[in-house]
């Protein structure tokens, strides 16, 4: 089977463009059940399914729309971010889940754990949507 007289147009590229961000949103939500699912039932997702090959995939995926967006000359206007209702269940859960995969620790030594890397997680999202007109 031959392909004759094949272009890459403006738009097929464009479909591409758009289709690969339809492919993102696939795969970080699969990136992320398969967290939680892993989180919660150790070593029955991760001996099927490598969790880096997926990581690699995201960021191949990540870098096509980087490229397909600079081409183009496609770019967003950074929106504020407003405090959403669906954070504070989001801290308990992820404060539950790093919890229970410290159970073979003392309790002490669980809370601070737990609570310093919930700080730096807060701290990575201070320096990612910081506001730029302070």
């Amino acid at each position: 089977m031959q392909i004759k007289n094949f272009h890459i147009t403006k738009n097929s590229l464009l479909i591409t463009y758009k289709l690969s961000y339809d492919l993102l949103l696939l795969l970080l939500l699969t990136f992320a059940v398969t967290l939680i699912a892993e989180s919660l039932l150790p070593g029955l997702i991760s001996s099927k399914i490598s969790l880096t090959k997926l990581s690699f995939a995201i960021f191949l995926i990540l870098s096509l729309i980087i490229y397909l967006g600079k081409n183009f000359g496609i770019s967003y206007e950074i929106s504020k971010i407003n405090k959403n209702k669906i954070l504070p269940p989001l801290i308990l859960f992820s404060f539950l889940l790093i919890g229970s995969s410290l159970l073979k620790f003392t309790l002490w030594e669980n809370i601070i754990i737990t609570i310093t890397t919930l700080f730096v997680f807060f701290l990575f999202y201070e320096l990612i949507f910081i506001d730029k007109e302070k």
